[in-house]
C-alpha cells in the first residue's frame, strides 16, 4: 500500500531576508512549498522599519495583499518571520487572525535580534492560534548564516515531517 506524503506549506513574512533564508533552507529540507506575505506598508527602506516598529508597539495590523497563499489541503504549515518589538512582526499576527483555515499541524519558525529567547512571541502566537505549536525554533539574527544553525532546522524539519505525518494519519489516509 503506497504512503501519501504529508503536504506542508511554509508561510513567510519577510523584510531583512533572515526569515526569507530559513524558509528557503527548510523547504530544501522538507522539499515543500514556501508562500510569501506582502504588504505595502513596510516598504520605504528607512521609514519602512521605523513605521514596522511603532505600529508593533501600537499593535496596528497592516493591510496584507491579497490573495492570501491558499494552504487548503496542506496537512501541516510552518509560518516564518520576525519578532518585532516582542511579538512576532505585525504581517505575522494579521495573518494568524485572517488565515481561519490553519492545518491542525502547526509550526513556528522567529527570526530576532534580543539574545533572550522570544517566549513571549511564541505566546502570543499560541494565542492567536488559539493552540500550542507542535514545533518552534527561533534564531538569533546574527546566527541566520552560520552553519550551527543547520542542525536546528534539521531538528524542526524532522518534529515537523512526524507532526504532519500524524495529522495525516488521524485524517484517515
Amino acid at each position: 500500500m503506497l504512503q501519501k506524503v504529508p503536504k506542508i506549506a511554509i508561510i513567510c513574512y519577510s523584510k531583512t531576508g533572515h526569515s526569507r533564508n530559513l524558509a528557503e533552507r527548510l523547504a530544501l529540507m522538507l522539499d515543500i512549498d514556501v508562500f510569501d506575505l506582502h504588504t505595502k506598508r513596510y516598504g520605504m527602506p528607512f521609514f519602512g522599519f521605523l513605521r514596522a516598529g511603532f505600529d508593533s508597539v501600537q499593535g496596528k495590523l497592516p493591510p496584507l495583499q491579497h490573495p492570501l497563499p491558499d494552504i487548503a489541503g496542506y496537512d501541516a504549515a510552518i509560518i516564518c518571520g520576525p519578532v518585532w518589538t516582542s511579538y512576532p512582526a505585525t504581517p505575522l499576527i494579521n495573518y494568524m487572525q485572517e488565515e481561519t483555515r490553519l492545518p491542525a499541524a502547526l509550526g513556528l519558525v522567529l527570526t530576532h535580534s534580543d539574545p533572550k529567547r522570544p517566549d513571549d512571541a511564541f505566546a502570543k502566537a499560541e494565542q492567536i492560534v488559539g493552540r500550542p505549536f507542535v514545533a518552534v525554533e527561533a534564531v538569533l539574527d546574527k546566527e541566520v548564516f552560520l552553519p550551527d544553525v543547520e542542525g536546528r532546522l534539521a531538528a524542526f524539519a524532522e518534529d515537523m515531517r512526524l507532526a504532519s505525518q500524524g495529522a495525516l494519519n488521524m485524517s484517515g489516509w
